[in-house]
Protein backbone atom coordinates (compact mmCIF):
# COMPACT_ATOMS: atom_id res chain seq x y z
CA UNK A 1 0.00 0.00 0.00
CA UNK A 2 1.21 3.38 -0.87
CA UNK A 3 0.54 5.90 1.65
CA UNK A 4 1.24 8.80 -0.22
CA UNK A 5 -1.47 8.11 -2.73
CA UNK A 6 -4.83 8.89 -2.15
CA UNK A 7 -7.37 6.74 -0.68
CA UNK A 8 -8.56 5.81 -4.24
CA UNK A 9 -5.14 4.55 -5.50
CA UNK A 10 -3.83 3.54 -2.24
CA UNK A 11 -3.72 0.03 -2.93
CA UNK A 12 -1.41 -0.71 -6.16
CA UNK A 13 -1.93 -4.44 -6.58
CA UNK A 14 -3.18 -6.06 -9.52
CA UNK A 15 -6.95 -6.16 -9.56
CA UNK A 16 -7.43 -10.21 -9.83
CA UNK A 17 -9.98 -12.27 -12.08
CA UNK A 18 -12.92 -12.96 -10.43
CA UNK A 19 -15.49 -16.06 -10.91
CA UNK A 20 -18.95 -14.35 -10.71
CA UNK A 21 -22.17 -16.78 -9.81
CA UNK A 22 -25.64 -15.82 -8.54
CA UNK A 23 -25.75 -17.38 -5.20
CA UNK A 24 -26.12 -16.44 -1.80
CA UNK A 25 -23.75 -18.89 0.12
CA UNK A 26 -21.38 -16.09 2.36
CA UNK A 27 -21.15 -13.76 4.30
CA UNK A 28 -18.48 -11.13 4.04
CA UNK A 29 -17.60 -10.78 8.04
CA UNK A 30 -14.44 -9.08 9.00
CA UNK A 31 -12.48 -12.11 9.19
CA UNK A 32 -13.31 -12.78 5.49
CA UNK A 33 -12.51 -9.34 4.47
CA UNK A 34 -9.36 -9.36 6.29
CA UNK A 35 -8.36 -12.77 4.34
CA UNK A 36 -9.59 -11.34 1.07
CA UNK A 37 -7.39 -8.21 1.09
CA UNK A 38 -3.95 -10.20 2.59
CA UNK A 39 -4.22 -13.50 -0.15
CA UNK A 40 -5.32 -10.59 -3.18
CA UNK A 41 -3.25 -7.52 -2.39
CA UNK A 42 -1.00 -8.82 0.58
CA UNK A 43 -2.72 -5.81 2.45
CA UNK A 44 -4.32 -6.46 5.82
CA UNK A 45 -7.63 -4.69 6.17
CA UNK A 46 -7.23 -1.93 8.36
CA UNK A 47 -10.53 -1.73 10.46
CA UNK A 48 -9.36 2.19 11.50
CA UNK A 49 -8.65 3.72 7.73
CA UNK A 50 -10.78 0.96 5.61
CA UNK A 51 -11.27 3.50 2.79
CA UNK A 52 -7.94 1.98 0.77
CA UNK A 53 -9.97 -1.33 1.18
CA UNK A 54 -13.02 0.11 -0.01
CA UNK A 55 -11.73 1.63 -2.77
CA UNK A 56 -10.27 -1.29 -3.85
CA UNK A 57 -12.78 -3.86 -3.08
CA UNK A 58 -14.79 -1.49 -5.76
CA UNK A 59 -12.17 -1.86 -8.60
CA UNK A 60 -12.31 -5.94 -7.83
CA UNK A 61 -16.15 -5.71 -8.42
CA UNK A 62 -16.19 -3.13 -11.22
CA UNK A 63 -13.74 -5.13 -13.34
CA UNK A 64 -15.96 -8.61 -12.55
CA UNK A 65 -18.94 -7.14 -13.30
CA UNK A 66 -18.49 -4.29 -16.20
CA UNK A 67 -15.00 -5.69 -17.18
CA UNK A 68 -13.63 -1.84 -16.27
CA UNK A 69 -11.75 -1.16 -13.09
CA UNK A 70 -12.92 2.34 -12.47
CA UNK A 71 -17.02 2.16 -13.49
CA UNK A 72 -17.74 1.54 -9.74
CA UNK A 73 -17.47 4.61 -7.59
CA UNK A 74 -17.64 4.76 -4.06
CA UNK A 75 -20.83 5.94 -2.50
CA UNK A 76 -20.89 5.17 1.28
CA UNK A 77 -20.42 2.06 3.49
CA UNK A 78 -22.69 0.79 6.97
CA UNK A 79 -21.59 -1.21 9.45
CA UNK A 80 -24.30 -3.70 10.83
CA UNK A 81 -22.43 -5.97 13.28
CA UNK A 82 -19.68 -7.63 12.01
CA UNK A 83 -20.17 -7.15 8.68
CA UNK A 84 -19.93 -4.03 6.44
CA UNK A 85 -21.75 -2.79 3.43
CA UNK A 86 -19.90 -0.83 1.38
CA UNK A 87 -22.00 1.03 -1.01
CA UNK A 88 -20.93 1.78 -5.24
CA UNK A 89 -22.80 3.55 -8.10
CA UNK A 90 -22.24 2.80 -11.55
CA UNK A 91 -20.43 5.90 -13.00
CA UNK A 92 -21.39 5.23 -16.72
CA UNK A 93 -25.02 4.54 -16.09
CA UNK A 94 -25.06 2.32 -19.17
CA UNK A 95 -28.36 0.37 -17.87
CA UNK A 96 -31.48 1.84 -19.41
CA UNK A 97 -33.23 3.35 -16.75
CA UNK A 98 -36.87 3.23 -15.35
CA UNK A 99 -38.51 6.88 -14.84
CA UNK A 100 -41.60 6.01 -11.88
CA UNK A 101 -44.38 7.57 -13.38
CA UNK A 102 -45.00 11.05 -13.85
CA UNK A 103 -41.35 11.40 -11.61
CA UNK A 104 -38.19 12.07 -12.14
CA UNK A 105 -36.40 10.00 -10.09
CA UNK A 106 -35.02 6.46 -11.45
CA UNK A 107 -35.19 2.96 -9.96
CA UNK A 108 -32.85 2.52 -7.51
CA UNK A 109 -30.91 -1.47 -8.56
CA UNK A 110 -29.03 -2.57 -5.72
CA UNK A 111 -27.21 -6.05 -5.81
CA UNK A 112 -25.47 -7.47 -2.29
CA UNK A 113 -22.41 -9.35 -3.32
CA UNK A 114 -20.12 -11.61 -1.24
CA UNK A 115 -16.39 -13.42 -1.77
CA UNK A 116 -15.98 -17.03 -0.88
CA UNK A 117 -12.53 -17.61 1.23
CA UNK A 118 -10.34 -16.84 -1.52
CA UNK A 119 -7.88 -20.24 -2.23
CA UNK A 120 -4.33 -20.04 -2.88
CA UNK A 121 -4.20 -20.64 -6.84
CA UNK A 122 -7.62 -19.74 -8.03
CA UNK A 123 -9.52 -16.97 -8.83
CA UNK A 124 -11.51 -15.07 -6.14
CA UNK A 125 -15.19 -16.39 -6.24
CA UNK A 126 -17.90 -14.00 -6.18
CA UNK A 127 -22.00 -14.40 -5.40
CA UNK A 128 -24.67 -12.06 -5.65
CA UNK A 129 -28.32 -11.80 -5.45
CA UNK A 130 -30.76 -8.72 -5.38
CA UNK A 131 -30.35 -6.78 -2.43
CA UNK A 132 -32.82 -7.67 0.15
CA UNK A 133 -35.63 -4.79 0.83
CA UNK A 134 -33.91 -3.52 4.24
CA UNK A 135 -30.49 -2.88 2.48
CA UNK A 136 -31.93 -1.16 -0.40
CA UNK A 137 -33.24 1.19 1.82
CA UNK A 138 -30.22 2.20 3.49
CA UNK A 139 -28.85 2.50 0.17
CA UNK A 140 -31.51 4.77 -0.72
CA UNK A 141 -31.20 6.71 2.47
CA UNK A 142 -27.53 7.70 1.85
CA UNK A 143 -27.98 8.72 -1.89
Amino acid sequence: MDETLPDSKAITAPVPIVDVATEDRHKLSDKRLDSLMQSVAEVPYNFNKPWPSWFYIGKVLSKAFFDNEEQLEWLNAVRVRDREFIAFSNTEKNIPVQKEQNTEKEELRVVEVDFSKPQPGENLKLFWKPARGIICQKVQDCE
